[in-house]
C-alpha cells in the first residue's frame, strides 16, 4: 500500500515533484475504455484542451475478460465518440439458465465479443487520433497533491480522471479504499459451439458462468468463465465442472478480479474523478465495457466542461450526472438485484429463468430505456422496490 505522501516523500522532495512537472489542463490514469472514453469526449467537449493520458502497460496487452459488449455498450461507445473497428462476434440471443430451466430469449439490440487486446489497442488509437497524448509504460507511482508522479516522470494536472482500474494505484492515493472486489476466471475454447450469451446460475456458488462466442486470430472461438461475488474459493474447479458439464475442452485459466458499483460508494475527490473499474462494475451480470465507456465519457466531458470555465470539476455534480443517466438507472437496478440473485432465497434464482424476467434482462443489457423492463419486473416480483436486509 502507498504511504501517505507526507510520510512518503520529504519537503524537499514535494518541492522537487512540484518543481519539475510537465503540465496538462486533464490527467487520465488508465488507457482502457473508460480512460480512452474519458480522453476523446474531453476533447470533443473542448478542442483545446491539454489532455494526457498514462497507463502502466505497453499496448497491445491482454486483460482477462469475457469481451462482451452489450447493446447498451455499443450505445456507451458511440456516445463517446469511439467506433469498433476490430473483429467480433456478434451475438443476437441470451440464454438464462438457473433452478434447472432454461430460457432462450431475442437481444433487442445484438451484442459483440472482442478480444480486449485489440480492442483497448484500437482504442488508445482513437484517442491519439482524437488528439490526445497518451504515455505508455507509465505507472502511477502516487499523488502529490495536484502533481501525479508516474514511471515516466511527474504530471501537474488541473484535473485528474482515475480510471486504471481494479489493482490500479489511484484509489489507494487518494485514501479512498478498496471498494468489494470479487473474483473472475476466465479460458477459451479452440471452437465456437454455439453463438448466444450463455449465463447459467446452476454453478454451486453466488456468481455465475458463461460461455460467449468470439474470434481468436481470424477463427471463430468461445469464451468460457466463472464471477462469484463469494470469494475465490474453488473457483478453478467450478470453471473445470462447468466445462465438463457443457462437453467443451477449455485452454490456460487466466485469473483476475473486478471491482463491483456501489451507488453510495466514493465517485472521485477533490478534482479528481473515478472511472471505470476504478469506480466499480455492473454487480448483477459483471459487466464491465458499458460501464467503463459510461462512466469515461461522462467523467470526461464534465471534466473539460470545468476546466474550460476555469473550475475544477465537482464529484458531486458527477455523481448526479452518473446516477441520472439511462445506464446509471440500469446500473442502480442491477445493484438492488444482485444481492438478492446471488443469496441464500431460491427463488430469486428460479425467478431468473422465467421469460418475463429474461426479456426484461434482455431489454436492459441491450440498452433499451429501464422504464418498461422495470415496470415488468416489478409487476412480476414487487419486492424489487425493497432493499435485501444485510
Amino acid at each position: 500500500m502507498l504511504a501517505a505522501p507526507a510520510a512518503r516523500y520529504s519537503r524537499v522532495a514535494r518541492f522537487r515533484f512540484k518543481l519539475f512537472a510537465v503540465r496538462c489542463d486533464l490527467l487520465i490514469v488508465g488507457a482502457g475504455p473508460a480512460g480512452c472514453a474519458a480522453a476523446v469526449a474531453a476533447r470533443r467537449a473542448a478542442p483545446r484542451l491539454q489532455v494526457w493520458v498514462v497507463d502502466a502497460a505497453r499496448f497491445p496487452r491482454e486483460k482477462p475478460c469475457g469481451g462482451a459488449i452489450t447493446g447498451g455498450g455499443l450505445r456507451e461507445l458511440e456516445l463517446a465518440g469511439l467506433a469498433l473497428r476490430v473483429p467480433h462476434a456478434v451475438a443476437t440471443h441470451v440464454v438464462l439458465r438457473a433452478a434447472g430451466r432454461a430460457e432462450r430469449v431475442a437481444l433487442p439490440h445484438p451484442a459483440v465479443v472482442v478480444r480486449r487486446r485489440e480492442f483497448d489497442a484500437d482504442l488508445v488509437v482513437q484517442a491519439r487520433e482524437a488528439g490526445a497524448t497518451v504515455l505508455e509504460e507509465a505507472r502511477l507511482d502516487g499523488i502529490e497533491g495536484e502533481v501525479a508522479i508516474t514511471g515516466r516522470g511527474n504530471v501537474r494536472f488541473g484535473a485528474m480522471i482515475a480510471a486504471d482500474g481494479v489493482s490500479g494505484a489511484s484509489r489507494r492515493a487518494l485514501g479512498l479504499g478498496a471498494g468489494r472486489r470479487v473474483p473472475l476466471r476466465v479460458a477459451r475454447l479452440s471452437t465456437a459451439r454455439q453463438w448466444d450469451l450463455v449465463f447459467d446460475l446452476d454453478v454451486g456458488f453466488p456468481g455465475y458462468a458463461w460461455r460467449f462466442p468470439c474470434i481468436d486470430s481470424g477463427q471463430a472461438a468461445e469464451s468460457c468463465g466463472v464471477y462469484s461475488t463469494g470469494g475465490a474459493r474453488e473457483l478453478d474447479d467450478a470453471l473445470a465442472r462447468f466445462a465438463r458439464r457443457e462437453g467443451v475442452l477449455v485452454g490456460p485459466l487466466e485469473r483476475s478480479a473486478i471491482r463491483l458499483f456501489d451507488p453510495k460508494g466514493p465517485v472521485g475527490s477533490g478534482k479528481i474523478l473515478l472511472a471505470g473499474e476504478a469506480l466499480g462494475v455492473d454487480p448483477l451480470a459483471g459487466e464491465g465495457i458499458r460501464y467503463a465507456l459510461w462512466s469515461g465519457r461522462l467523467a470526461g466531458r464534465l471534466a473539460a466542461v470545468a476546466l474550460r470555465r476555469g473550475r475544477a470539476p465537482s464529484p458531486r455534480a458527477y455523481r448526479v450526472r452518473l446516477l441520472g443517466s439511462r445506464s446509471g438507472l440500469v446500473l442502480e437496478l442491477a445493484a438492488r438485484l444482485a444481492p438478492r440473485l446471488y443469496g441464500p432465497d431460491p427463488r430469486w434464482r428460479r425467478a431468473a429463468a422465467d421469460r418475463q424476467v429474461a426479456q426484461a434482462f434482455a431489454a436492459l443489457v441491450s440498452g433499451e430505456g429501464p422504464a418498461w423492463p422495470l415496470l415488468a419486473l416489478l409487476q412480476r416480483y414487487p419486492a424489487i422496490a425493497t432493499r435485501p436486509r444485510p
